[in-house]
């Protein structure tokens, strides 16, 4: 059952995609193409998962100046709930292989995010470089997973990128937290639960070097592994062993 409503999913969101290209082709790259396109996704996501959102200083997913906003990287779910951390003035940062998938590729371009080639990691870092000086220029924010995969519910290092492409443009840290959607979530309802999204406090990277890049990864691992964990337990759907299909994964 599981699988047929994450494929039907996928359909709509595809579906969703094509009917905002237009939007996306009118102004293309717009700096506020995300915070629409991720409004409505979230929007028609939230109805067909029979999900809630509860946020926590959400003021902060709209930073008054440019901020590297980093949220847990869980699972194959993060495609429908992920845009509820996106407002205008945000991009996210995804690997260049998305433009291929049918509708969300072309949609994912054209809204402005950043596209990458992470099997080349001189190119990556160049391009990270670069857009480190265009979201200054642009006054934009980006978000990006620093584990750079889904976790599947297990924790995983964070990756340096997002820290020194914060050291590199100076700009604050935004953690995001969400609650742990394979403790939390039952797919196998309409109304599959809430989610938890908090905003902990920005971390400045000012005085930083790129030597300091490391300390911050782990320094943030740590805060928001710690947070995740918390906002889950507020749950009253949370489930220490989990619901399936999810915790089949570990």
């Amino acid at each position: 059952m599981y699988s047929i409503r994450v494929s039907l999913a996928f359909v709509i969101l595809a579906l969703t995609a094509l009917s905002l290209i237009p939007l996306a082709v009118l102004r293309p790259r717009h700096r506020n193409n995300m915070g629409v396109v991720s409004h409505v996704v979230t929007k028609i996501m939230t109805l067909y998962w029979g999900v809630k959102f509860e946020y926590e200083n959400e003021e902060r997913l709209s930073p008054p100046e440019t901020s590297i906003i980093i949220a847990n990287h869980q699972d194959t779910q993060d495609m429908f709930f992920a845009e509820s951390a996106i407002r205008n003035g945000t991009v996210s940062l995804g690997k260049w292989e998305v433009i291929y998938i049918p509708f969300i590729g072309q949609l994912f371009y054209l809204a402005g995010n950043i596209m990458i080639k992470r099997s080349n990691k001189e190119k990556a870092q160049k391009a990270l470089s670069l857009a480190a000086k265009k979201l200054v220029d642009s006054n934009l924010s980006l978000l990006i997973f620093p584990e750079g995969t889904r976790n599947w519910g297990k924790p995983l290092p964070f990756k340096l990128g997002a820290f020194k492409l914060a050291i590199e443009a100076g700009v604050p840290i935004q953690p995001v937290c969400y609650s742990l959607r394979d403790k939390t979530m039952d797919y196998s309802k309409y109304r599959s639960g809430t989610i938890k999204v908090k905003c902990l406090d920005p971390i400045s990277t000012k005085g930083l070097t790129q030597d300091d890049a490391i300390e911050l990864a782990i320094r943030c691992r740590k805060l928001m592994e710690a947070e995740c964990i918390a906002i889950s337990k507020t749950l009253p759907q949370y489930r220490e062993e989990g619901y399936p299909p999810m915790n089949q994964h570990k």
